[in-house]
């Protein structure tokens, strides 16, 4: 096989929804840039160097690899850095507000609600102290209102906010994650809906697209549409459906995500809706919507569902934003270790 076919071959095995044969387009892209030499094992053509840099720039122009920078803390205008803490949602949106050891947890709270619009009544506060988490409660043990000092919260310090969006109890028998987009410009393609399954902060199993008429677990309590496209109307439709008191004894976690298969960033899909709900009660939204809200993104790990001591399910609002799609899922796996390393609630 020549190198020019190879390439091809390979930038052409990336289309397909198929598994692929050829090494993924973005390995190639890394390959090209350390070797002069096909990456075909069964030839030992050359690529002289112009032919090469015109490979490299094709495929970077096809299959850019986006990088998620983390964002810097702001400085009060005033200098007085310390007289502040950072209120941050694990989407990594944050504010800064005014520090003093004496403000009570429930002050801080109307705060932040003002600040990043997030609830009181659905807002947990979080923050390590000697690596342990500490969750910043209204009230002590004593009945007495708590405050910053109480819990050890110095200047500087940074607060975690997770927004509880909904309680998943027994009465709730199927939650059913719906995905709808429209194709982008350039044609088919799919916006995949992704469940991820975890054991504490070790992953268990993932279920997609390709499970389809199967399911993970004996008792088929998670199933997937798979892919449901209308070419008449360019639309296309991904539904997973989870009965959670039945997921098995080790499950105690659920990520719900999704990502582009072919597109670069998530933006590229027309009118894309979300809707995660009760099948008994489908006007009651369980996970915010967050897909306007990211454009520029490969993938988005939408929500996280957590599984109470009491056998009941939390569902926290995430929208944080990751590389990643249904082909190569460990960047996705990465993004939620390291949040999990952050904020562990079980």
């Amino acid at each position: 096989m020549s190198v020019s076919n190879f390439i091809f071959l390979a930038i052409f095995s990336s289309y397909g929804r198929s598994p692929l044969i050829f090494p993924p387009a973005q390995c190639m892209v890394g390959y090209l840039e350390h070797s002069n030499h096909c990456p075909s094992t069964n030839c030992d053509e050359e690529l002289p160097n112009g032919l090469k840099k015109k490979y490299e720039d094709e495929l970077t122009f096809l299959f850019p690899v986006p990088s998620l920078k983390e964002i810097d803390l702001p400085q009060p205008s005033d200098g007085s850095s310390d007289r502040y803490i950072v209120a941050r949602l694990l989407s990594g949106e944050f504010r800064t507000i005014a520090f003093d050891e004496r403000r009570s947890i429930s002050e801080v709270k109307v705060e932040i609600e003002e600040r990043l619009k997030a609830d009181v009544k659905k807002q947990r506060l979080f923050f390590s102290r000697n690596k342990e988490e500490v969750e910043l409660r209204e009230k002590t043990n004593e009945g007495e209102p708590a405050t910053l000092g109480t819990y050890g919260v110095t200047a500087s310090s940074t607060i975690h906010v997770m927004i509880l969006l909904y309680s998943i109890n027994h009465l709730v028998e199927d939650s059913v994650f719906d995905l709808q987009w429209g194709y982008p410009e350039s044609g088919r393609d799919y916006l995949d809906a992704t469940a991820f399954f975890y054991n504490n902060k070790s992953p268990f199993a993932t279920f997609d697209f390709r499970q389809k008429g199967h399911s993970l677990f004996r008792n088929r309590c998670v199933e997937h549409s798979g892919d449901i496209m209308n070419k008449d109307t360019k639309t296309g439709h991904h539904e997973i459906t989870v009965r959670f008191q039945e997921l098995p004894e080790n499950v105690n976690r659920v990520f719900f995500v999704l990502s582009a298969w072919n597109s670069q960033t998530i933006a590229k899909f027309k009118s894309p809706k979300l809707n995660f709900y009760d099948k008994k009660e489908p006007d009651t939204q369980l996970c915010q919507n967050h897909v306007k809200a990211l454009p520029n993104v490969q993938a988005v790990v939408m929500c996280r569902v957590d599984k109470l001591p009491n056998g009941q399910w939390n569902i926290y609002d995430l929208g944080t934003s990751s590389n990643g799609n249904a082909r190569e899922y460990d960047p996705i796996h990465q993004k939620i270790q390291a949040d999990l390393c952050v904020l562990t609630l079980v």
